[in-house]
């Protein structure tokens, strides 16, 4: 019961979340009580077959195989996408029989005990539609199946006989009389496919499994100290019975397209255009096709083909974007051009800006000096022209952008600066071999943007940056 009350309170979250995302993107508010995009009501009449289990007098034992006939009328509320609840009145008829032991106190009931209960009950349904809960979006399939789980409570009605055939006719007796109220409770959980036949009509199978909660619902009687009867075949337990039916839901509503519970938010939300007034303004400065809003990598040379990030696309992914790739389809590192080769050294003059440029966009957490992930592939391949030229002596200057004070600004460039040689250290780097320092916000590389207010966030980006100077 927790994983299914965990299941319904997830289908009832998703639901929420995508309606709330239809609601800000549209402007439209489907599901209140001015405008309905969906049905959300419906009626169903189930028929079907019966078997006792868990009973004294059994539904079948040996070649006796006597089902006997259940239905039920329901009127449904679909509350969300994947949930749902049913009032429901069901009734039906059971037969059974059993063995009623030589020593009952009853003479007239000895030797082999048929019977019969008539029951009737009201429930609570709740309904979660596994289909569309868990529906991927990728699934372009109609949607016209569904496997549904119900689990439910209510009160139980039934008049219980038994009869023993020894006499003759139909000489059944009234063993229980247990009225709706009585307030028996029972309980039943089960499953349901069911088949979308038109905007109007549904079809479903269904089966359950129904927990009376009484000894005496097969007609057996309760059991009589001192005497063996057939109340003790399955002593102490309750009568529960399966029962599966074919039914047909009516779908309720003027609307004329989908009910609700064929319809999944995350579908309607790639699915539904933009009303007329809809627009939206895409700034694309280095024109590579994706707007900076998104663009991961701004600055991008024109012509240079992206990804979906609007990064350079990097095919053999050694860290050197295709259009500067000698190798393209090999790895190879970006001190040869990207093709494969050992080491290769660098003249001294170069080594610094070869570094810079491969640490160019180079990222920090906000207000951290905490290197981002995504910035580590530009730090390997300074660690590998380093440990090349292991001579050489840099200093590594941390900057910020022009936001916050001097002070505060100088600290964090220190830190950054420390963390880039931590970084490189635990790659193998000598560290002696380099000195940080920080420069906070005093040496620009976009002077114009003090303030901050006067520039993109892709120039203040490229403020916070980290670069090597070779030490003579």
């Amino acid at each position: 019961m927790k994983k299914l009350l965990s299941l319904l309170i997830l289908g009832t979250a998703m639901f929420s979340h995508a309606q709330n995302n239809y609601d800000e993107n549209y402007d439209t508010k489907p599901f209140n009580n001015s405008k309905k995009l969906y049905s959300d009501w419906s009626v169903s009449v189930f028929g079907g077959g019966n078997l006792l289990q868990n009973t004294d007098l059994v539904s079948w034992m040996g070649n006796y195989f006597t089902p006997g006939y259940d239905a039920q009328i329901q009127i449904n509320k679909q509350i969300s996408h994947a949930f749902g609840l049913s009032l429901q009145y069901q009734i039906g008829k059971t037969r059974q029989k059993g063995n009623a032991f030589n020593n009952t106190p009853w003479d007239a009931y000895t030797g082999m005990a048929h019977g019969k209960t008539e029951y009737q009950g009201i429930s609570i349904l709740g309904d979660l539609n596994a289909s569309n809960l868990f529906r991927r979006i990728d699934n372009k399939t109609e949607f016209k199946w569904a496997l549904h789980l119900y689990a439910g409570i209510g009160l139980l009605g039934y008049k219980a006989y038994m009869n023993n055939y020894r006499g003759s006719g139909d000489n059944y007796v009234l063993i229980t009389d247990q009225k709706l109220g009585d307030k028996s409770v029972y309980t039943q959980v089960g499953s349901g496919l069911r088949y979308k036949l038109n905007n109007k009509f549904d079809l479903e199978l269904r089966a359950m499994y129904v927990m009376t909660g009484d000894e005496e619902f097969d007609g057996s009687g309760a059991p009589v100290p001192g005497y063996q009867t057939a109340a003790d075949t399955e002593e102490g337990r309750d009568d529960n019975m399966f029962t599966l039916s074919l039914g047909l839901h009516y779908k309720i509503g003027k609307n004329k397209s989908n009910a609700l519970q064929w319809v999944s938010p995350i579908h309607v939300l790639a699915s539904v255009p933009p009303p007329q007034d809809y627009s939206f303004d895409c700034v694309d400065e280095d024109k590579d096709g994706v707007c900076d809003q998104w663009d991961k990598c701004l600055g991008t040379p024109e012509g240079v083909r992206v990804d979906g990030a609007g990064c350079p696309l990097d095919s053999d992914g050694d860290g050197v974007p295709d259009s500067e790739d000698k190798c393209p389809t090999i790895a190879g590192p970006p001190t040869n051009g990207g093709c494969p080769e050992k080491i290769l050294r660098i003249s001294g003059d170069d080594i610094a800006t070869k570094i810079n440029t491969l640490l160019e966009g180079i990222e920090f957490d906000y207000n951290s000096d905490k290197i981002r992930e995504q910035s580590y592939v530009k730090l390997n391949n300074a660690v590998e022209i380093l440990l090349a030229n292991p001579d050489n002596r840099f200093v590594v200057e941390g900057h910020t952008d022009a936001a916050g004070d001097a002070a505060y600004n100088q600290k964090l460039s220190e830190k950054r600066a420390a963390s880039v040689i931590k970084y490189l250290a635990n790659k193998g780097v000598n560290i002696n071999k380099l000195s940080p320092v920080g420069k906070g916000k005093t040496d620009l590389k976009w002077p114009e943007c003090n303030p901050v207010t006067n520039c993109p966030a892709w120039k203040n980006l490229e403020n916070r940056r980290v670069i090597f100077k070779e030490v003579e």
